[in-house]
């Protein structure tokens, strides 16, 4: 069940004097947070609030009992220009307490910065005084906060004063800083300060819009995302539990050389008793001037409300970026409640919002007219505090009934289903980019069956059977290729010469086609041309019943043609049966047929083999194409010699003792033509174990049963033998059979799965019928050996191979944990040099079963799946529960004085 937040109808706190008016017949209502400090302990919100009325008081309310603490009258020409800021401050020994109240006025005589300070006795007596500064700034003071205490040098020996300093910030960017007891001057800081790091000429007309005070360590984490090096200035690391000195937030609004506003965000470090100094600017997007800021430092988010429009930014490495813009029309105030919850206020109702999935989580009507400025949320209590008008109100924001005791942020996606806010149109089209015209998307699909595509495919055919009847072939190719959208190279260039393309010489009646430089480069055409073409450059035969005449043939083998649809990949069995549908409709087996029948002609058209390596490559094949195309690769490559009859090797004989009855010219021909033989033999065996390769590569991918199946219909078995020869030749070459400390150069790692494969496939083949046989078919082979002698060679070739992987396989698994090892000891040691305690085991040996410990993560799933933080508690914890009972840590001297880059902590475990 989804989880749901309510809000409570808004109720009065309490009735606020009016004002009295100022010299513009105008008055106000200014509020301020109230903290609150113990000595030796963090400074922690109250659920009490500031609230300063001009001309009449300053009062401290209490929001939980709605009851007013304590009120300073004013005099009657006071202006608040800012805020007050209160501090209830306690002792350690917690006999009294005192409270510091802060208010920035002015009259019309001068400004002043006004101190009422109230102790509390132990009797609870209260004494109340007041002491006031007129500050040296020639614009009025923005805001008012208090710096950290500390230890002051002229304080004596149980002092339990706060010794906190006053920092005032002026709207020219002027900070000075005040004693928090006397309100003496201790520093002042020229708005000079604000202009370094801006660029020339910017820092004309510089006005504050927001202030807010932090600590070093919530900058950090939000706004550099954990970076540390920016702040050089200080002497020491910044830590949240150590060392974590005040800084200053100021967004300034400035004007450029050119007279356009803009917006910078100020970091400035205060150190104890000095100047305010810059560390890091960085640009803002342009916000109008009645912008509303609210800034949470510790999750580095930036929230403004302008115009009704509410806009979120996520800061990284100090640069912001906008993540979620909300409009929301009538909004006057919001609250940050969470990362994933925001409280807004409108004239007419109060409700809450998640930015980020732009959802209405809960609301409720206001019952009142007029803008409500909301203040504070004390989320202790789940109560938010605004003024309307004059009065002082509070929102009870009710968490679900199903929550657990510890609080859930309203921020999943679940909560935002049904919940969602329309968009709004915006009123002026987006500008979009020019996109340029696409040459392919232009076009209609190639073999669309439309009226005007289907007249000229009629027309086109009707043209090309007339220039092949006319046997007028250099037009009819002319006309193909601009039909396939290939180039041909004009006449002047024909006639300095003939071009030898795929192997084949072009005749010089022929025109000469100009190839893509890759296969992806050829246009897309019908596909009936693609038929059309495959039935003119082959013919199908009707041979008879009893007769082994192959039914294919190529009459137009020197033409272009036949180039291009080899290339282009079209001459795939699909193509060839659809050319041929009409003679091949009452045969069963045609696609075998066409498989078997393909690659034998086409090695006979190009002998080079070269047509048939590219019609390989480029070309979907099945098992019945690839088989025959290996079958004649071998063949050619003289591998699947058949055994030699005793006829054969009789003729063979007479065939010799004739050669030997020659007289010498002949032999000294024939000597020199068998080594022209040989050369040409030499270049052209590299297309055949190139295109052997490929077809290998197609082949395993295949099904195994239809692979199988073609190997029988194909091959004889003597001429599996010989491809199952070739393997283990294959396997012995890429050295799988041969130990892996011999210098060989290293083959890929799947050619051993694609031998196996063809192995088990060949063996398959054969059949147990062809084993048994198999002594009578080596009997006839020229190798002469036996089963027994075939199959223990096999066997230990397949024994070498496979234990060669079990050296493999154990060698890695031993070097794996090795050098898993090394990169753990290596980072444990470099975050030894950053001060951290790692366990790092040092031995001479092989580090087999050592291990590090992983690093503790800085962020953990909460239930819910919320990712937040680790605290230190938490990871202390983690820590404590890795460490043994009984261990050992050896810590250097230079860890304990703080000195970086040590590379010697070693933590030793002793059980």
């Amino acid at each position: 069940m989804v989880s749901k937040l309510q809000i409570h109808t808004p109720y009065v706190l309490t009735t606020l004097a009016a004002p009295f008016a100022d010299s513009q017949g105008t008055g106000r209502h200014v509020a301020g947070e109230v903290f609150g400090q113990k000595q030796g302990l963090k400074r922690k919100k109250r659920s009490e609030l500031a609230v300063a009325i001009d001309g009449v008081a300053v009062t401290i309310y209490d929001v939980l009992s709605s009851q007013q603490v304590i009120s300073h009258d004013v005099s009657t020409e006071s202006v608040f220009t800012c805020p007050p800021y209160s501090l209830r401050w306690r002792p350690s020994s917690g006999k009294s307490a005192s409270r510091y109240t802060y208010v920035s006025a002015t009259t019309s005589k001068e400004k002043q910065i006004t101190l009422f300070k109230e102790e509390i006795s132990t009797s609870q007596a209260t004494a109340v005084s007041s002491l006031s500064h007129t500050p040296r700034t020639k614009t009025p003071i923005v805001h008012l906060c208090a710096g950290a205490a500390h230890t002051s040098p002229h304080s004596v020996p149980g002092d339990e004063l706060p010794n906190h300093e006053i920092i005032a910030v002026a709207s020219d960017g002027t900070i000075i800083g005040l004693d928090g007891e006397t309100l003496d001057e201790k520093w002042s800081t020229a708005p000079t300060v604000l202009v370094q790091g801006l660029a020339s000429g910017s820092g004309s007309h510089l006005q504050v819009d927001f202030v807010q005070a932090t600590t070093a360590a919530d900058v950090v984490d939000g706004l550099f995302g954990g970076k540390n090096e920016l702040f050089g200035v200080f002497k020491e690391n910044v830590s949240r539990d150590g060392f974590n000195p005040d800084i200053l937030l100021i967004i300034t609004s400035s004007k450029t050389p050119e007279n356009v506003a803009q917006q910078n965000l100020h970091v400035l470090a205060l150190p104890s008793g000095r100047q305010a100094q810059s560390i890091f600017v960085t640009r803002l997007p342009s916000f109008p001037a009645s912008t509303e800021y609210q800034l949470d430092a510790r999750s580095g988010t930036l929230q403004t409300l302008a115009n009704g429009l509410l806009s979120s930014y996520t800061f990284s490495s100090g640069s912001p970026r906008l993540e979620t813009k909300l409009q929301i029309p009538g909004m006057s105030s919001f609250l940050r409640i969470s990362k994933t919850s925001v409280l807004a206020a409108t004239p007419e109702s109060f409700s809450i919002y998640n930015p980020i999935f732009r959802s209405l989580q809960a609301a409720t009507p206001a019952n009142s007219e007029g803008d409500c400025q909301l203040i504070s949320y004390f989320g202790a209590r789940d109560v938010a505090v605004g003024l309307h008008g004059s009065s002082l109100i509070a929102v009870q924001v009710e968490a679900p009934k199903n929550r657990n005791t510890k609080r859930r942020a309203e921020g999943l996606l679940t909560d935002a289903i049904r919940r969602g806010l329309p968009r709004e149109q915006s009123e002026t089209k987006r500008a979009r980019a020019e996109h340029h015209s696409s040459a392919v998307l232009e076009q209609a699909l190639p073999g669309v069956l439309s009226e005007t595509m289907s007249a000229e495919w009629r027309n086109g055919v009707a043209n090309a059977e007339k220039l092949l009847a006319a046997e007028d072939l250099r037009a009819w190719e002319e006309f193909l290729a601009s039909i396939f959208k290939v180039q041909i190279k004009p006449i002047e260039a024909q006639e300095a010469g003939s071009a030898a393309t795929n192997g084949i010489i072009a005749s010089p009646q022929l025109p000469e086609w100009i190839w893509p430089s890759s296969r992806a480069e050829y246009a897309h055409v019908d596909r009936r041309w693609i038929f059309y073409a495959i039935s003119k450059v082959f013919a199908w035969n009707q041979p008879a019943a009893d007769s082994e005449e192959p039914r294919m043939s190529c009459p137009l083998a020197a033409s272009s043609v036949l180039n291009y649809l080899v290339d282009a990949g079209h001459l795939s069995t699909s193509n060839v049966k659809s050319a041929f549908k009409d003679e091949t409709c009452e045969l069963d087996n045609v696609d075998d047929i066409i498989g078997a029948e393909l690659p034998p002609l086409l090695a006979q058209v190009d002998p080079t083999m070269a047509l048939l390596l590219e019609y390989l490559s480029g070309t979907q094949l099945g098992p019945t194409e690839l088989v025959s195309a290996v079958k004649l690769l071998l063949h050619s490559l003289d591998v699947d010699e058949t055994p030699s009859s005793p006829e054969q090797k009789r003729l063979k004989g007479v065939a010799e003792k004739s050669a030997d009855e020659d007289n010498d010219d002949i032999k000294m021909e024939l000597d020199k033509a068998e080594e022209e033989l040989q050369i040409t033999e030499v270049h052209l065996s590299g297309h055949r174990f190139r295109g052997l390769g490929v077809a290998f590569s197609k082949l395993a991918a295949c099904p195994a049963v239809s692979t199988v199946q073609s190997l029988r219909r194909l091959f004889k078995p003597e001429q599996i033998i010989g491809l199952l020869n070739v393997l283990r030749a294959e396997l012995i070459k890429d050295g799988w059979t041969s130990d892996y400390r011999e210098e060989i150069e290293a083959p890929p790692d799947g050619s051993l799965q694609l031998i196996a494969d063809l192995m088990t496939r060949c063996i398959d083949a054969v059949g147990l019928g062809g084993w048994m046989a198999f002594d009578g078919v080596l009997a006839n082979s020229a190798s002469h050996e036996d089963a027994a002698d075939y199959f223990a060679r096999f066997n230990h070739e397949i024994d070498s191979a496979l234990q060669g992987i079990h050296d493999a396989i154990y060698l890695q698994s031993m070097l794996a944990e090795a050098t898993r090892y090394a990169k753990r000891a290596r980072r444990a040691l470099l975050d030894a040099g950053k001060g951290m305690p790692t366990t790092v085991q040092f031995t001479e040996q092989l580090p087999v079963g050592l291990k590090t410990d992983a690093r503790i993560s800085t962020e953990r799933i909460r239930s819910g799946g919320e990712i937040v933080q680790r605290s230190s508690r938490d990871i202390g914890q983690a820590i404590s529960r890795r460490r043994a009972v009984y261990s050992v840590q050896r810590i250097p001297e230079e860890l304990l004085l703080g000195v970086r880059g040590s590379h010697e902590t070693v933590v030793q475990e002793a059980k």
